[in-house]
């Protein structure tokens, strides 16, 4: 059985609200390139295995030097340090949105096959697959032929007893307010406080501006750097600009094969003592799909003896109280897919899409239950320039226990396999309804 605990509070209202916040402009400092070989990230989520991926404004041979870092801390003067080559880097093209000023790149007038200045052409994108390696250990690294070092750590063994430090963050964009994000999942990383990060989708908000992802990547290298991110694609991946997954797929890879996913648009992994399903949105998810033929096999497969605790990320949320993006748009993919997950015995959702924080109580088929519901959190707050979804169903329905508008990040702890600790927190900045603090929601989840 499970049993909720939570606090929280609903805000009703800001006295004076902030205007919406508009992309960092293309030529600040955060956005500019410093290194040959840039916008370094870690993609993954398995104890055992990272793909790095960088880009580079020459050819140059995808060559990854790393090491063990016992200590965690860089410079690191010593240590025995090993090459590892991937494959040649790739470059590819997109025709550009004619919105975007010819500032940034884009062209003008109709977006024109036959205009050479409607094309973006990116960088060679390296990606290098890091394998065999140690649980919840330091490693130090450096890609291509500069001399700049960077440190991650590896998530924790998998194991029914072991702890998971989670940051959960959707939404996410490239403005002021994503930037405030950043800064509060920078402290976290930092710290040391947080194994692994889970976006929920809709990454970069570049829309068809091609020089938009390469922006993206510099502003997250930071963290993307630091820490291993299983992503999940949103509708700002494949609609918006007509992306179509060019960008995302080429930029941030993902352990698909490994989790026997034929498609890199749903894959699953584990760490610690958790099982973590990721699903698409915006492919087929109706009976013989490719997608739940997969999701059948990958479900049957899971342990909880192993891992106890079985979590699902997809980005249009299939509960939400919010009338700008109603649960219209998530009812197809409910309807499908909702029995298997309660068969299953899904702990936890996490979706975005929705620019605001909510979370459900236990809730399945439209209505409270305790015993095939599960709660499901809504955390698009990252910050884009699309501001919050105004305005919220009227009354609040049963099932929604805490919506708010305001930006931030939230942070999942596992303990073992009986209980689960979840925080949402509010970015330090003026959509922060003060005096309330930044803790916005908790609950613990516990099994018996």
């Amino acid at each position: 059985g499970k049993m909720l605990r939570f606090s929280g509070f609903v805000c009703l209202g800001f006295p004076m609200r902030p205007p919406a916040s508009a992309d960092i402009p293309i030529t600040d400092r955060r956005l500019a390139r410093h290194s040959s070989a840039e916008q370094v990230h870690l993609t993954g989520g398995s104890p055992h295995f990272v793909f790095v991926t960088w880009l580079t404004n020459v050819t140059e041979p995808s060559v990854l030097h790393y090491t063990l870092n016992r200590s965690g801390t860089l410079p690191l003067e010593s240590g025995t340090w090993q090459n590892l080559t991937g494959p040649p880097g790739e470059v590819y093209s997109t025709l550009m949105d004619p919105r975007y000023p010819q500032t940034e790149g884009g062209c003008t007038g109709t977006p024109d096959y036959a205009k050479p200045s409607c094309y973006y052409t990116s960088g060679e994108v390296h990606t290098v697959a890091l394998t065999g390696l140690v649980p919840d250990t330091h490693y130090s690294y450096s890609v291509g032929g500069v001399n700049r070092q960077f440190t991650f750590k590896t998530p924790p063994a998998v194991s029914p007893t072991g702890t998971l430090r989670l940051a959960v963050v959707g939404d996410l964009g490239q403005t002021t307010n994503s930037s405030a994000t950043v800064a509060g999942l920078s402290k976290l990383v930092q710290r040391g406080q947080v194994d692994l990060l889970l976006h929920c989708g809709d990454l970069s908000y570049a829309d068809g501006d091609g020089y938009r992802w390469d922006s993206y990547g510099r502003l997250l290298e930071g963290i993307y750097s630091a820490i291993p991110a299983a992503h999940i694609g949103g509708n700002h991946e494949v609609a918006n600009g007509g992306e179509n997954w060019v960008a995302y797929k080429a930029r941030y890879p993902n352990p698909h094969h490994e989790s026997g996913s034929n498609s890199a648009l749903w894959y699953s992994f584990e760490a610690g003592p958790a099982h973590f399903i990721m699903l698409c949105s915006y492919t087929d998810y109706s009976h013989n799909s490719w997608q739940v033929q997969w999701l059948r096999t990958d479900l049957a497969r899971v342990n909880r003896s192993r891992t106890p605790w079985l979590i699902a990320v997809w980005h249009t949320p299939w509960y939400t109280s919010n009338a700008h993006h109603p649960m219209a748009e998530g009812a197809a993919m409910r309807t499908w897919l909702e029995p298997l997950l309660a068969d299953a015995k899904v702990d936890l959702v996490f979706s975005g899409h929705v620019h605001a924080y909510e979370r459900t109580r236990p809730v399945y088929n439209l209505k409270l239950d305790n015993t095939r519901g599960r709660p499901y959190i809504t955390i698009g707050d990252g910050g884009n320039r699309e501001m919050f979804p105004d305005p919220w169903v009227q009354p609040q329905p049963a099932w929604s226990a805490l919506r708010e508008d305001a930006y931030g990040f939230g942070t999942l702890e596992l303990y073992g396999s009986r209980t689960a600790s979840w925080k949402w927190w509010r970015n330090d900045d003026p959509w922060n309804p003060s005096p309330a603090g930044s803790l916005g929601d908790a609950f613990t989840l516990s099994k018996s």
